[in-house]
Parts: structure tokens; C-alpha cells; sequence
């Protein structure tokens, strides 16, 4: 197995944009909504925007950027990119560093504790306490930066594209269902974003997922996850179709990965 670079320098260049301009972007929404004080009108204007589309759907997306969530989600593409698992387990410690260090530091009230529940659209249980940053919003955009950036490298920029779309809707799935205001989502978005970074950064240096012990060790891991979310109470009960179909998802991706190829071959990304 060599050990060449994972991506050109004109590769390398274009990653670091990618990793720059994102987190730019909603460093300054967070920035934006915390010195125009329109913070709180943000957060009633588009909770009650999503109050059109049905509760299951915000509730699905929410669960879906929870923990087991997103790792069931990547665990169907282990056949295929194998480093995005790598890469995501490598971003956790950081993020979970970055995500409950801030809300224990800053320990701000969310909407239904300043608003009181009964003012706004809430679906699942109602949160009062540690509202930033957003640990959905962190995990759904550190996971992102994962398949984005790596796919980035392959040139596959489209990948990267849908990353952001969907870890954007989990993002805003915190808003619809009242548990986040929109300062929550932008400083949770770019900080996982980084973090996501760093685990792909790192995922290129600690190779482990390209060798026979590590793939086996990713494989174990990531069904761990999927069966974990089928059974795991989430706190939004409407979403639980999301955590059967991203049970069934992971563990049907890590079989067939299996089935076609027990030991990684070549390089993927």
C-alpha cells in the first residue's frame, strides 16, 4: 500500500478554502445576530415559519444530528469512504471539548425559559438550560466538513454541496422545534465545521482505517452506532422513523461493506 498524499497541492489549496469560507460565513451569522439584537425576532419569525411543514420532518432532521445519528448515517458509506467514519471519530473528542465546555461556561437559557414554551412552536420536550452553542448544529456541521472536505480532496465537489444543505436543515431543524435561537446554530455550525477539519486533517496523518485491524475496528464501531440509535431516546418521539431508517441504513452499509471487500483496497476517501 503506498502512502502518497491524499490530494494535489492545487487540491490542498482549494481544501483550505473550503475550510476557511465556511466557517467565516457563519462565525459572522453568529456575530450578525448576537450585535444587531434581532437575535430573539430571528428565532420567532422562522419557528413559526417552520410551523408550516409537518412536526415528523423537524423532528427527523433533529435526530438525525444527533451522535448515533450521524455516525449511522456515515456508517452506510463504509464500503466506499471509509476515511469519512475515521475522520468524524477523530473530530468527536474536540467537539464534544468544544460543545460542553462552552455550554458549561456560558450556561445560557433557551427560548422556553426567556419566552415561555407557550409563545412559540415546540416539538419534544421542552429545554430550559445550556442552549449555546448547539450540540445538533456542531455535530450535523462537523460531519459535514468530514464527507465535504474529503470529498473536496477527490474532487467531488457536489458531495460537498449536499453535506452543507443537509447539516444546514438539522441546523435549522433546532430552530423549528424551539430547543435553539439562531445565535445557538451559527456558533455550533462553526465550530463543528472546525473540528470537522481537524478530524479530517488528523484521519490523513493516523492512518489507521486503511489497515486491516483499524477497517475491522471502524466496522465494529459504526455498527455500535447504528444499533445504539435504534433504541435511543432522543427526546423527539415524532422522529423516531429517521432512527429506524438510519438503523437500518448503517448496519445494511457496514454488511455489504463486508460482503465486497473485508479489508480495504486502495485508496479511498
Amino acid at each position: 500500500m503506498t502512502t502518497a498524499p491524499l490530494s494535489s497541492p492545487s487540491r490542498s489549496r482549494e481544501s483550505a478554502c473550503w475550510i476557511a469560507v465556511p466557517a467565516a460565513i457563519l462565525a459572522l451569522c453568529a456575530l450578525a445576530a448576537l450585535a444587531s439584537g434581532r437575535n430573539t425576532d430571528w428565532f420567532l419569525g422562522w419557528n413559526a415559519a417552520a410551523a408550516a411543514a409537518p412536526a415528523f420532518l423537524w423532528a427527523g432532521l433533529t435526530n438525525l444530528g444527533s451522535t448515533s445519528g450521524a455516525f449511522a448515517m456515515l456508517a452506510g458509506f463504509l464500503a466506499w469512504h471509509p476515511r469519512w467514519a475515521a475522520s468524524a471519530l477523530l473530530a468527536v473528542p474536540v467537539g464534544a471539548l468544544y460543545t460542553h465546555g462552552a455550554k458549561e461556561f456560558f450556561d445560557e437559557a433557551r427560548p422556553a425559559a426567556v419566552l415561555g414554551a407557550e409563545h412559540f412552536n415546540v416539538i419534544g420536550e421542552i429545554l430550559r438550560t445550556g442552549s449555546f452553542p448547539s450540540g445538533h448544529s456542531a455535530t450535523a456541521f462537523g460531519f459535514a466538513a468530514v464527507a465535504a472536505l474529503c470529498a473536496v480532496q477527490a474532487g467531488k465537489r457536489w458531495i460537498a454541496v449536499a453535506a452543507l444543505a443537509i447539516a444546514a436543515a438539522v441546523a435549522f431543524s433546532r430552530v423549528a422545534v424551539g430547543a435553539h435561537w439562531p445565535l445557538d446554530i451559527f456558533a455550533g455550525a462553526a465550530g463543528g465545521w472546525l473540528c470537522g477539519a481537524f478530524g479530517v486533517w488528523w484521519s490523513s496523518r493516523w492512518r489507521f482505517w486503511e489497515k486491516r485491524t483499524g477497517w475491522r475496528v471502524l466496522a465494529v464501531l459504526m455498527a455500535g452506532f447504528s444499533i445504539s440509535v435504534f433504541f435511543e431516546e432522543l427526546g423527539y418521539p415524532e422522529g423516531r422513523w429517521i432512527q429506524y431508517a438510519l438503523s437500518a441504513w448503517g448496519l445494511g452499509g457496514i454488511a455489504f461493506a463486508l460482503a465486497r471487500a473485508p479489508l480495504p483496497q486502495g485508496r479511498r476517501t
